[in-house]
Formats: C-alpha cells, sequence, structure tokens
C-alpha cells in the first residue's frame, strides 16, 4: 500500500497534483486508488491537500493518518504537520517555499517554484515536485505521470507542465544500488 499526501497553500495545486498521481496509479498502472481532497472555503487562502491511497488489491481504507510520502509546498503547511511530517516515510518540500525545518528531519529539498519560474510559469512548481516524487517513489511511474498530465491538464497547458514535471525528474540519478540520489537544483 502506498499512502501519499501532498499539501500546499489554496491556489498552488495540490488538488491537481494529488488528481494526476491517482490517475497516474489507476488508469496507467492499475492499481486500486482511493484520492481525496480538503481546501478551506476561503479562495486561494488556507491549507490545501490532497490524499492518495494506492495498492495492488482492493483496499476499504479512506484516510492517511501517517503519510508513506509527504510532499509541501508552503511552509505553513509544514508549521501545521509538524507531527505528521516527523512520522512520515519520506518528507520532500519546495525548499524554495519552505525554509524553516523542525530539527531532526531530513527532506529531499526540491527547489521547485524557483524550478518552475526558471521555466516561464511558478504555477507549475506542483509538477516539479510531482517529477520529483517519481524519481523517489519507484512504483510511480514516470510516464503514466506524462500521460496523466496530457489527459487531465487543459491542452494550452500541458507542455509547460510536462517540461515541469521533467525538471523535477531530471533532479535525479541512478545511484549505484539502484536508488535515486538528488543531483543538482540548477537546471541544465
Amino acid at each position: 500500500m502506498i499512502k501519499i499526501r501532498l499539501g500546499g497553500w489554496a491556489g498552488q495545486g495540490t488538488i491537481l497534483a494529488g488528481v494526476i498521481i491517482a490517475d497516474a496509479l489507476a488508469m496507467g498502472q492499475g492499481y486500486h486508488v482511493v484520492q481525496t481532497r480538503s481546501y478551506s472555503a476561503a479562495v486561494r487562502s488556507g491549507i490545501s491537500f490532497s490524499d492518495v491511497i494506492a495498492d495492488t488489491e482492493p483496499m476499504d481504507e479512506l484516510t492517511i493518518d501517517t503519510p508513506d510520502y509527504l510532499l509541501i509546498q508552503y511552509q505553513k503547511t509544514l508549521d501545521t504537520w509538524t507531527q505528521v511530517a516527523s512520522e512520515c516515510g519520506c518528507l520532500i518540500v519546495d525548499s524554495t517555499q519552505v525554509h524553516d525545518i523542525p530539527g531532526g528531519m531530513e527532506p529531499v529539498c526540491v527547489p521547485a517554484s524557483e524550478i518552475a519560474e526558471r521555466l516561464g510559469n511558478t504555477r507549475t512548481a506542483n509538477m516539479v515536485l510531482l517529477g520529483a516524487l517519481s524519481a523517489v517513489l519507484n512504483e510511480l511511474d514516470y510516464v503514466s505521470l506524462e500521460d496523466s498530465v496530457r489527459r487531465i491538464v487543459p491542452s494550452r497547458y500541458v507542455e509547460e507542465n510536462l517540461k515541469a514535471l521533467k525538471a523535477g525528474r531530471d533532479l535525479f540519478i541512478k545511484g549505484e544500488n539502484g536508488e535515486n540520489l538528488i543531483i543538482d537544483t540548477e537546471l541544465a
């Protein structure tokens, strides 16, 4: 079973990112998937998050207490979820937006917003993080993510989202033991 939570500030695309992950795992890879979302009642204000639970077998689990993978796009989200972040399996943060990491946590730091800005659209930072997640989470197939972006994102935004997805993935290389290692935060 894979449990993923994406959290940020409303308007950062955490819901879209969760839908894309769920689609990639279900449609592209044949997993049984539950995807839930929560967002503030205020437009572009408050914490927004998306949970994805996936398994190769049918499941009855609908909520996540402790995610295996936690992606954080905004400092206030991490501040609110410090306990969850300290217990999750893998913490991935947008290091452009998240600077104050509590002691004892060793997140994968991805300058997603900075990379998205260099690519021309800061709103694609969520895709940079998804690309990074696909490098860290071996069960998440990168090609399935690309296909989901093509299916879900409006056609006029597909190419810029695919570039951001690739930029996040390209931050990593395979290590000697097959693990993905972060190599560089500069775009090639």
